[in-house]
């Protein structure tokens, strides 16, 4: 997938997270699709997990419930994994694609600068 198709994609995905990593693949960020689909229940419940975590951390991200709601209800068996690098935010999006990957069904990002607490 090209750069472009990837961007116009974006157009439909998530409202924060979406937008933030639309600007940032624009803007000539690292991303990379991969071909092989993986089973979507699974990748679902992990990231539900993962979701509880970075709340739990107070790690900053955009996205990340409407993502994970958006996984839940998407009704497919197979997804495709992408990501996008943003360095200007610090932000690792990651994206789940249909299988045929026509359309972007969920984008999360999560902050690349995580929250460090210093003991009193």
């Amino acid at each position: 997938m090209d750069r472009e198709t990837l961007v116009q994609l974006l157009n439909s995905a998530g409202r924060e997270a979406g937008h933030a990593c639309r600007r940032a693949l624009a803007a000539g960020a690292y991303f990379e699709i991969w071909p092989d689909p993986v089973e979507a229940l699974p990748l679902t419940r992990t990231y539900q997990r993962r979701a509880r975590l970075a709340h739990r951390l107070e790690i900053p991200s955009l996205g990340f419930e409407e993502a994970v709601a958006q996984l839940s209800s998407c009704g497919l068996e197979h997804l495709i994994l992408g990501i996008v690098a943003s360095t200007e935010p610090a932000y690792h999006f990651q994206l789940f694609l249909s299988p045929d990957a026509s359309r972007v069904v969920a984008c999360l990002g999560v902050s690349g600068r995580a929250r460090h607490t210093t003991p009193d």
